[in-house]
Order: C-alpha cells, then structure tokens, then sequence
C-alpha cells in the first residue's frame, strides 16, 4: 500500500516535469524575431543562349517573426548581383550581367537551431548584353522563389539558399547561395 501512494505522486510529478520540458523546447524552436540583415554569395546558372555558371552576391534585409512554435514568418528584400554569364547571340560570343531589387515573403520550419523555409516573391530585375554586335538593355518585373534550410546560434544565422528567377524575357537563372544574417 506505501508504494501505491508514493507512487502516484511520482508519476503526477513526472508527466508535469515531461510538460514543463516539453513547454520550454516548444520555446526554444522558435526563430529570432527582429529586423535582420546581412549578405551571401554563390553560383548563379543562365538559360538559353546563355547556359552558364558565374558568381553571385547579395545583400538582404528583413523582418522576422518567431513567436509562433515551430513556424517562422518574415518579409525579406534583397539586392542581388550576378558576375557576366557568357553565351552567343548571332553567332557572335557575347555577355549577360543581371542585378535585381526582390521582396519576398518567408514561410519556415523551426526545429531549434535548425529550420527550412521557402520564399515566394517578386524581383524588378536588369539585363545588359554586351558583345559584338551586340548592346542590349532589358528590364523586367518576374516571380522569384526558392527553399533554403537555416542554421542559428546566438544572433547570427548561417543560410543554404537554393532559388530561381523565373524571368521569360531573359529566361530561368537558378541561384545556390551561402550567406550569414543578423538578428538585432
């Protein structure tokens, strides 16, 4: 009979000290909320006649909301400039620079540290081509759209960026990017 009753507040004790964790790692995966900023660079790919591989960077800033457990929300702009892709128009070797203003809004999974997200959004983008023969200014409005998965500690967050410019007049280009961002 002793260890009946004894046993009965230890098992009420248990299940409030498995809540009371459980509580406190639902708070712990949530992100940081703030205003962020910071930057990334990477591998841009071109499409059509310029089906190529260059260097990218970026600036970024945001604001991030984390008080829901295991969901992050933010709103993100950004400034991205790709290095020259090379390709052909006319026959005649020739060079494309794209740089691009994005706003896009941010949906992501907290697990603690760790977490992936996509963006959806919009870029106002500009086009050179410059070559022989060739002096070629265009500017668009077009979706952008991407997943990336986050790593934080502390304030700073390191980020793994897969994403893709769906540009139709100057086709698809597809951006991996490693940056760091931080939360204020």
């Amino acid at each position: 009979m002793p260890s009946k009753t004894l046993l009965k507040p230890l098992m009420l004790l248990g299940a409030a000290g498995v809540l009371a964790m459980s509580a406190s790692g639902a708070a712990a995966t949530t992100g940081n909320s703030g205003l962020y900023l910071g930057g990334g660079m990477g591998e841009w790919h071109g499409d059509r006649a310029f089906d190529d591989t260059a260097d990218h960077w970026k600036l970024v800033g945001g604001y991030s909301v984390g008080w829901l457990p295991f969901l992050d929300l933010a709103a993100e702009l950004a400034y991205v400039r790709g290095s020259a892709l090379s390709g052909e128009v006319n026959g005649q070797p020739a060079t494309l620079k794209v740089e691009s203003v994005e706003a896009a809004g941010l949906v992501g999974w907290s697990l603690g540290p760790l977490g992936l997200y996509a963006k959806v959004g919009m870029a106002d983008w500009n086009a050179q081509q410059r070559g022989p023969g060739v002096d070629d200014d265009d500017s668009g409005t077009d979706p952008v759209y991407g997943l990336g998965v986050r790593l934080r500690l502390l304030d700073m967050t390191g980020r793994l960026e897969v994403e893709r410019l769906d540009a139709r007049r100057i086709g698809n280009h597809d951006r991996v990017s490693l940056g760091l961002v931080y939360t204020f």
